[in-house]
């Protein structure tokens, strides 16, 4: 499921939503207004045991169904109860536990899969307003609990012995739409904490597992436009019927842990995250998602791993991806790439194995890299159907920038930048760009290696006549620096010179 339709499909099924009343509601406008959030997505939504007494209105379940080419898939869930409460809203109170069954039935399979999963809550309340072309919803919860979740086909992952865990507790969010066919939202959203454990046996070996999630404060806005689209619709189908979603999330301390016992001893590790946040995108555009964690800290170890229990910290870690994804044979489109760790510390134990006199520096590493480019994208990469029949590459690169690179560990750092284009007319796109680098502490690096042992004296003099014909002294001690020129006729500069 793409990252646009989980994070919508989970505020239509959540209905994170609110706003001034402007008119009456009905309570069968507002579970109309529910049903038509989930068949946006291609389900066939109808209620189960719909009544009314007075001013409230009861059902007792949704059924959901959708068909795909490859199958189908069936999703039972519990009901609500939707009072008016005489000025102009509609509360929508849920029971105590809400049970739900979904089936995937995929063509060619021998059984269908098939879980029920309940879900428990507490001060879990609904308020509707507004009027149905523009309207809103305000929610809050307690703690909501899924749990007991339990496969109940094939036979053989019915005998998995597991159990699952998630906890949500202090939930406030609103969530406002308007318009017709293509409807325009917006959305806030916060939790006070989440916490998942997932417990069970190795299947077909001796051992147990489990799995465990806790984050605090996570908070989430989001803006963007729902249309109607198929259940696997891809990202391109998606956006060019009128879909999009542009938002934030952020989150306080945040931890995994993992846990594992069997025939070859128990292992565990734990990683931390002081705080932070994730931004997305999706629309014709493209897709841009990225992110940053800060304050980090792995620990690992165990009977079945060879040493003591180590840790690494990180003062931070980042990501972007960034890509096009309707396609446009005519049209030059942007991309770009990033991540970096830094400061990155080893635990003692790891230096100690190469290095137990301490004779390298043990400063923190770190690693960044930035790249940007532009080409065309002939073919929707994100379709499972075209992607079987693709028979050539689905695009063409034109030109990338390395904004960054940055590499520094043991008194030593290398640095660079660049642009190249590129020749498509070839069977192979032909470069011609030029990139510049800096390596700073790496003789000292290479004669601390050989005093070492760890890099013998006829490789260090290898690495040195390189050095020296594709880098030139710089301006400060123990600076190298190198000009890398790639002509559009192949031929290749290091600086200056021609190498090839």
């Amino acid at each position: 499921m793409t990252l646009y339709r989980s994070l919508t499909l989970t505020s239509a099924l959540a209905l994170v939503t609110a706003g001034p009343a402007f008119a009456d509601l009905t309570a069968e406008q507002v579970l109309a207004d529910q049903l038509a959030q989930m068949e946006i997505y291609g389900l066939d939504v109808e209620s189960t045991s719909q009544s009314r007494s007075g001013d409230v209105l009861t059902v007792e379940g949704l059924e959901a169904t959708a068909t795909f080419p490859e199958g189908s898939l069936a999703m039972t869930i519990g009901g609500a109860m939707f009072t008016e409460r005489g000025d102009g809203t509609v509360a929508i109170t849920y029971p105590a536990e809400i049970p739900m069954t979904m089936t995937l039935d995929i063509e060619g399979e021998d059984a269908p899969v098939a879980f029920s999963v309940s879900m428990r809550q507490q001060g879990t309340e609904t308020i509707v307003s507004g009027i149905p072309e523009d309207i809103r919803y305000d929610f809050k919860s307690d703690e909501f609990v899924i749990e007991k979740i339990k496969f109940l086909n094939p036979p053989e992952a019915a005998e998995i012995d597991m159990t699952a865990d998630i906890t949500v507790t202090g939930m406030t969010g609103v969530m406002e739409l308007s318009g017709g066919t293509v409807r325009d939202y917006a959305a806030e959203f916060s939790f006070e904490n989440i916490a998942a454990l997932i417990e069970g046996d190795v299947p077909e070996e001796e051992g147990t597992f489990s799995l465990a999630l806790d984050v605090a404060n996570l908070a989430a806005d989001y803006v963007g436009k729902l249309a109607a689209q198929d259940i696997t619709s891809s990202f391109a189908q998606a956006v060019q019927d009128g879909n999009e979603t542009k938002g934030t999330i952020t989150h306080g301390a945040m931890r995994y842990g993992i846990k594992g016992d069997g025939p070859e001893g128990a292992f565990e590790g734990d990683f931390t995250v002081g705080s932070g946040e994730l931004d997305f995108s999706l629309d014709t555009s493209g897709l841009d998602y990225g992110g940053v964690n800060r304050d980090m800290t792995m620990t690992f170890g165990g009977a079945m791993i060879p040493f003591p229990p180590m840790t690494l910290t990180m003062a931070e870690s980042s990501g972007r991806f960034a890509m096009p994804v309707v396609p446009s044979p005519d049209k030059e489109q942007g991309f770009a790439m990033s991540l970096s760790m830094v400061d990155l510390v080893l635990d003692p134990f790891i230096w100690s194995m190469f290095d137990p006199g301490g004779a390298l520096p043990r400063d923190p590493a770190t690693v960044v890299l930035d790249l940007e480019g532009q080409g065309i994208l002939n073919a929707d990469i994100f379709d499972p159907e075209a992607a079987e029949s693709m028979a050539e590459a689905p695009g063409q690169l034109n030109a990338i920038t390395l904004n960054e690179l940055r590499l520094s560990i043991a008194g030593a750092e290398l640095t660079g930048d660049g642009d190249f284009t590129f020749n498509n007319e070839g069977v192979v796109p032909a470069p011609s760009g030029v990139v510049n680098m800096m390596l700073t502490g790496g003789n000292g690096l290479l004669d601390t290696l050989v005093s070492m042992g760890l890099v013998p004296e006829e490789q260090a003099m290898g690495a040195r006549m390189m050095m020296g014909l594709f880098a030139r002294p710089g301006d400060g001690e123990d600076t190298l620096v190198s000009t890398i020129e790639v002509q559009e006729d192949g031929s290749v500069l290091a600086n200056g010179q021609r190498i090839r």
